[in-house]
């Protein structure tokens, strides 16, 4: 136990699992002897599985229920799994297993031993891993399903390759890795939610045999996979770092289009040379490519001026040349010492594309669009510094940290913040995790620019305990990105060392400093 919290916390979706459940607790209380864990339902039945849960809970305080209504139940089983890890973040760890037994509870000691000894974020329950077994899935379709879905989540997410089984619903977290992340997952593969989401995650995996459901029905359905497609296509496009290999690819192919247009409106309708027609064709698909890729393949590499966009724009020229000439480097010499006969030069040009693509990608992500190095508080500046520093890069009118308990920035010369970023900053301590709010007119008049009121907010925790806040406001037409608040999440890493090198107020000096004014209140006597 660290800080008064349970080691482990196992979270457990059901719906109609009245047969099972006892059978899970008591198997777990056998094989978890003289480990401090909580048992946490999040059950979505209409039989009588949630009163099972609360008979059981009267006799072993350690078990909760989290009863969802027809109303909370939208998202289905990954929902159910992140309702219930959000409840569990009062533990170190957090297990998520299903209630059907058909992920045996006697494996979960060995993950916890596993996750303690390796520093591992993530430890998988793997049933595609040598000494793993998958026999419990119920006939070829099922397994089959199993197998594609695991083999299109591995070729579109390199996160996903981590571990032989992304699909998995048998995993154990630690919960500090996953602190402040949101996530959205849709239909019920939710580990493939955390891996993509957390690219950084140490992952470590076990093999397990997974057994037969011990009694009811199983939940699978079409619809089901229809939403686990959703989910992979959410993922790719919503997530900047996902799939961005297969992003660079079809901004590529859009601009073999836009490459052919040019090409004959040159030649065909304004009757310019064909070789002109070529180079402007290759020149505008060249442009219309890295915009794409600005705004969709690397929209998270943040750019530190125009001068810098403009100058990327440029470097692009060179690395599409040296992809063209990958492309005949390949296609040349296999027409010449091969066969020029149709089919074979088609194929071959196909593999030139395929070598000018990936020296494209590689080029374009070490040099076009290589990510700048995270900029950190430097805990040695005075406060002074970070908060020049945060207003300049987000452009914001108001910045600074903010030392809790007391609600006072730090530096003598920063302005308190005012009552809607503190209201922010206090939600974001409370939750642990970064806050991006925005507020504005609900039905903004047309011919105008809205000015939006903007506050980002990442809290300061060490050792469990919260130290202060970073914040930044302003009121504008331009509203904060996620891309802004990550910018402060990473800039934030320095600041509990600058944070607890400033004494802290005295337990009276708190109180006053945290006391709200009420009007019309007379302010306590000295």
């Amino acid at each position: 136990m660290a800080h008064g919290k349970p080691l482990l916390t196992l979270v457990v979706p059901t719906r109609d699992e009245a047969e099972n459940v006892r059978k899970l607790a008591r198997r777990l209380d056998e094989n978890l002897s003289g480990i401090d864990y909580r048992l946490l339902f999040v059950d979505d039945s209409s039989d009588e599985t949630p009163g099972i849960i609360l008979e059981m809970s009267r006799h072993d305080p350690r078990i909760r229920l989290i009863r969802r209504e027809e109303h909370e139940r939208e998202g289905g089983l990954s929902t159910a799994v992140t309702t219930g890890m959000e409840a569990a973040e009062e533990s170190v760890y957090t297990c998520v297993m299903d209630a059907d037994l058909q992920h045996p509870p006697e494996k979960v000691r060995e993950m916890l031993e596993v996750a303690r000894t390796s520093g591992a974020d993530v430890v998988v329950a793997s049933r595609y891993a040598p000494g793993g077994d998958y026999a419990g899935l119920s006939g070829p379709v099922r397994r089959g399903v199993s197998w594609g879905s695991r083999f299109l989540a591995r070729m579109i997410f390199k996160e996903a390759r981590k571990t032989t089984d992304p699909m998995t619903g048998f995993f154990l977290l630690r919960n500090e890795a996953i602190s402040g992340i949101q996530f959205r997952p849709k239909g019920f593969k939710i580990l493939l939610e955390i891996l993509v989401c957390a690219p950084d995650l140490k992952v470590v995996e076990l093999p397990f045999r997974f057994q037969a459901r011990n009694a009811g029905v199983s939940k699978a359905t079409v619809r089901q996979g229809f939403d686990y497609l959703a989910h992979i296509a959410s993922l790719f496009w919503y997530v900047p770092s996902a799939g961005r290999f297969w992003k660079f690819a079809l901004v590529g192919a859009s601009g073999v289009l836009v490459n052919m247009v040019t090409l004959i409106v040159l030649a065909e309708i304004l009757h310019a040379d064909k070789v002109i027609a070529w180079m402007f064709g290759v020149g505008v698909s060249i442009l219309s490519n890295f915009l794409l890729n600005n705004a969709f393949t690397w929209r998270d590499v943040r750019h530190s001026s125009r001068i810098h966009f403009l100058l990327r724009g440029a470097l692009a020229y060179p690395v599409a040349i040296i992809g063209i000439g990958a492309n005949f480097a390949v296609y040349y010499p296999l027409i010449k010492y091969v066969s020029d006969a149709f089919p074979y030069y088609v194929i071959f040009n196909f593999f030139g594309i395929a070598a000018a693509t990936a020296v494209n990608f590689i080029l374009s992500s070490r040099l076009i669009f290589r990510p700048p190095s995270p900029r950190t508080l430097d805990p040695e500046a005075p406060p002074e510094q970070a908060t020049a520093e945060i207003k300049r890069e987000l452009r914001a009118e108001r910045a600074g940290l903010i030392v809790f308990p007391e609600r006072r920035p730090l530096g003598e010369h920063t302005p308190e913040p005012q009552e809607e970023d503190l209201e922010t900053i206090e939600l974001a301590i409370r939750r642990r995790h970064p806050i991006l709010a925005l507020t504005g007119p609900t039905r903004p008049q047309p011919r105008t620019n809205t000015r939006w009121a903007n506050t980002l907010a990442v809290p300061v925790v060490e050792g469990g305990e919260v130290l202060g806040a970073l914040y930044a406001s302003r009121r504008s037409t331009e509203p904060f990105t996620e891309d802004d608040l990550q910018w402060l999440t990473s800039y934030a890493i320095g600041a509990p060392a600058l944070l607890r090198s400033h004494p802290r107020a005295t337990p009276q000096e708190s109180h006053l400093r945290t006391r709200r004014k009420v009007p019309g209140e007379t302010p306590p006597q000295q």
